[in-house]
């Protein structure tokens, strides 16, 4: 080829290093083809999977919060390389919220007031781009959203103590929380991915719910993912203190830490409000909890403690820090 037809290299390249150049852009596209290739390939196995879970199956939450968290620590053990493993994580939580929205479209609400641009910006990276988002009143309507079926799920301020004698409707958003099976649970805390100096670190923030910036609440199944931390909600008659709380469970050979308390809002209005008032109490449990857990059941006649009812809320797996 004589020096009239050669190609032009690009400009501040020079024209040895062209071919090069050239060479590797020819392989990113490759790749990106096969990157594609197997998206297209994944969304038509979500599908089966789909076919296969049938209509009973499907009219559940499709969100399953604990398979993302499996699949993101598999893929951060075999991490390596120059590309931030933060970007991977947010490709990936794209990538399982457009194939969960294959299964079954959902809806996300955000809880309004303050904070609440910072729960849009955590909903949007948990769950995707593409799914719409609401903006509700405050907590607890967005609560009341997941119940009805308005919402798949709701993104929520870190739970917080509830004010003394405050009435029903004033009370914290995890009071509306229920045993029942179809009822809204905690199912994340989010991010899911943050940056920490170890693990241990995260675990006692989150346990102790320093941590959480949000959490999200669906009619989702409270599965294991193998590092988790489970809520329950403690009733009592009267005040108990954080210490007691946590003495009790490690009787029971439980772990746990109280994150809030309220006056319970389904005691009756004849009621004392004073210091025997009934109460709620928020425990976050390490490790995986099911509702028939023996060791819950049994908490207040077994170990002599203060607690009535003692029933899980959900949970969620424990984040991963970089």
């Amino acid at each position: 080829m004589s020096a009239s037809t050669k190609s032009p290299s690009a400009p501040g390249i020079p024209a040895d290093q062209a071919p090069d150049l050239a060479a590797a852009r020819e392989e990113i596209d490759r790749i990106d083809d096969e990157i594609h290739d197997l998206l297209m390939r994944r969304a038509e196995v979500v599908g089966q999977v789909a076919a296969a879970k049938g209509p009973a199956l499907l009219a559940a939450s499709p969100i399953r919060i604990e398979r993302e968290a499996q699949m993101l620590r598999r893929l951060a053990g075999r991490h390596q390389g120059s590309l931030p493993f933060m970007a991977v994580a947010d490709l990936w939580h794209e990538l399982i919220a457009a194939m969960t929205a294959i299964q079954a479209p959902f809806a996300a609400a955000i809880a309004g007031g303050e904070g609440a641009i910072q729960r849009f910006d955590l909903a949007r990276q948990q769950f995707g781009s593409s799914i719409p988002v609401v903006v509700a009143e405050d907590a607890r309507n967005a609560v009341r959203q997941v119940a009805d079926g308005s919402a798949g799920v709701a993104v929520l301020p870190p739970p917080e103590n509830g004010g003394k004698g405050a009435r029903p409707g004033e009370a914290p958003w995890w009071t509306l929380l229920s045993p029942a099976e179809d009822a809204p649970r905690i199912v994340a805390a989010l991010p899911f991915v943050l940056e920490a100096e170890s693990d241990a670190p995260v675990r006692r923030r989150y346990l102790a719910g320093d941590g959480p910036r949000a959490v999200a609440v669906a009619k989702a199944p409270h599965n294991a993912s193998g590092d988790d931390v489970t809520l329950v909600v403690a009733t009592s008659q009267g005040f108990v203190s954080p210490d007691t709380c946590a003495d009790i469970f490690d009787k029971a050979g439980l772990s746990a830490w109280r994150l809030a308390y309220a006056d319970d809002p389904h005691a009756g209005p004849e009621t004392d409000k004073g210091a025997g008032a009934p109460q709620l109490h928020l425990i976050a449990i390490d490790g995986h909890i099911e509702g028939r857990d023996e060791r819950l059941t049994l908490m207040g006649k077994q170990h002599g403690g203060p607690f009535g009812d003692v029933y899980p809320v959900g949970g969620y797996p424990v984040p991963i820090g970089l």
